[in-house]
């Protein structure tokens, strides 16, 4: 057989091949652009259900708890902070407050004690003998220098896994309330949350679970979160920054139920006397 009779026989044998790759081809990337959105609306919504039934088996933990973890920040200055906390909490249903947190700049050494109830913040320096005061507030950490955004319960519901208390307006935690601006992304989905605590864009993933959250203005905090491997819904790293060069690193070490509750005195602060009150601004 010569050059060109078996150049011509090949054509022929691998021209249907091309055809049929062709056709797969076209079918493939050239949907018609409604059934693109269609897919990918149904793919947003299945995402949203996952999460919305997540949250829904969430809520139904409650109870004493004591979370130890590393937290390590960064203020507008550039200066680096390095400790460790306990928190804990009889964690009601209804409330996580009152909360307590001993941050730890050493073994034993107490750098702060902090109390949090429904409607104030106090923190009291050791060192200092001040104790500073604020309404509860989601600046009352940040304003004590802890560059994180959140009340102390709103840190606690997303450590203790119920962040959709954050995340989901009352009036759309349901199957059917899929927020109506969404997009997918390449881990999962992006919703644009509007009327809840923390409004914002949230992104879940494919199955379901919290992974990031910004506020929608360009110059607004944001938060990654890094899943637990057993409980997503349970955070190993929250990861928190500003554009003016806040950061705070949190890595649960540990969390587990407590019992029996804790009793009142152990989430009070006794101050010694002669401590001086300060109101924090």
């Amino acid at each position: 057989m010569n050059g060109r009779n078996a150049r011509a026989l090949l054509f022929a044998l691998l021209c249907p091949f091309f055809f049929c790759a062709a056709c797969s081809f076209r079918q493939k990337d050239f949907l018609p652009e409604s059934d693109a959105g269609a897919a990918s609306d149904n793919t947003a919504v299945r995402i949203w259900q996952r999460y919305t039934a997540r949250d829904a088996a969430a809520e139904k933990i409650s109870g004493p708890f004591r979370i130890s973890a590393n937290l390590r920040y960064t203020n507008a200055s550039g200066e680096n902070t390095r400790v460790s906390s306990l928190l804990w909490s009889n964690g009601k249903v209804d409330s996580p407050h009152p909360l307590r947190l001993d941050i730890l700049a050493g073994i034993g050494a107490v750098a702060a004690k902090i109390r949090e109830d429904d409607d104030s913040f106090i923190a009291f320096s050791p060192d200092e003998k001040i104790a500073y005061t604020r309404a509860r507030d989601n600046r009352a950490l940040l304003s004590f220098g802890v560059p994180i955004p959140l009340s102390l319960g709103d840190l606690t519901l997303l450590l203790t896994g119920r962040g959709g208390r954050l995340f989901l307006p009352a009036g759309i935690r349901t199957d059917s309330g899929v927020p109506p601006e969404h997009d997918l992304t390449d881990g999962g989905a992006r919703y644009t949350i509007v009327g809840a605590p923390l409004s914002g864009m949230l992104e879940l993933s494919d199955t379901g679970v919290p992974i990031a959250w910004r506020e929608q203005k360009q110059s607004g905090w944001s938060l990654a979160i890094e899943p637990d491997d057993i409980n997503p819904l349970l955070p190993r790293k929250l990861s928190i920054s500003h554009p003016k060069g806040y950061s705070a690193l949190i890595v649960v070490k540990d969390i587990s139920r407590v019992s029996p509750p804790y009793t009142d005195a152990q989430l009070e602060i006794t101050l010694p006397p002669g401590t001086e009150t300060k109101s924090l601004q």
